[in-house]
């Protein structure tokens, strides 16, 4: 299992293991953010390494990926892991939105996939023509970002600066 959550998720919302033996679960923190130039809590090229890493660990089985809201951050991990395993980010989003539909992956994320995987910007350039076929991706963007300069108090700063505390993951709009 992948679990991808804010920075500073309330403990009551994180999801975790109380049964022995657990399965292999990776936890991840980075705010669902789709733009470098803020200074939170954004995925770094570290935690696109791991993901990957843990993706090809696990090649011969199956991944429940989830984050809060299960479009976002998920997306763009599980984007990372089917671009890596199948070696073709057109091939990697049919898939993805074959079996969630609702996926609009991280673009952070998105873009330190290629620079991981080196394609090249392959993966960035199947979501940037997807999203010209599909205007409500972009409403939805832009949506995100609206709502990130309306409420950044609900969002972690980078490692750099002290976290802000918030509600953790419920947080409308994420």
């Amino acid at each position: 299992m992948l679990t991808l959550e804010d920075p500073s998720c309330a403990k009551r919302n994180q999801l975790r293991f109380h049964v022995k033996p657990a399965p292999d679960h990776l936890i991840m923190h980075f705010e669902d953010i789709d733009d470098d130039e803020y200074d939170y809590g954004i995925a770094t090229k570290d935690d696109v390494n791991t993901i990957i890493d843990f993706g090809r660990k696990h090649v011969h089985h199956s991944i429940l990926i989830h984050c809060f809201h299960g479009i976002g951050r998920s997306g763009g991990a599980a984007l990372a892991i089917l671009t890596d395993q199948l070696c073709n980010a057109h091939l990697a989003l049919d898939v993805l939105l074959s079996i969630k539909p609702d996926s609009v992956p991280n673009l952070r994320a998105a873009r330190l996939a290629d620079a991981v995987l080196k394609t090249d910007g392959a993966i960035i350039a199947a979501l940037d023509e997807w999203t010209e076929k599909t205007p409500s991706v972009a409403d939805f963007r832009q949506q995100k970002r609206e709502f990130l300069k309306a409420n950044k108090n609900l969002y972690s700063l980078s490692a750099t600066h002290s976290l802000i505390p918030h509600a953790g993951c419920e947080s409308a709009g994420r």
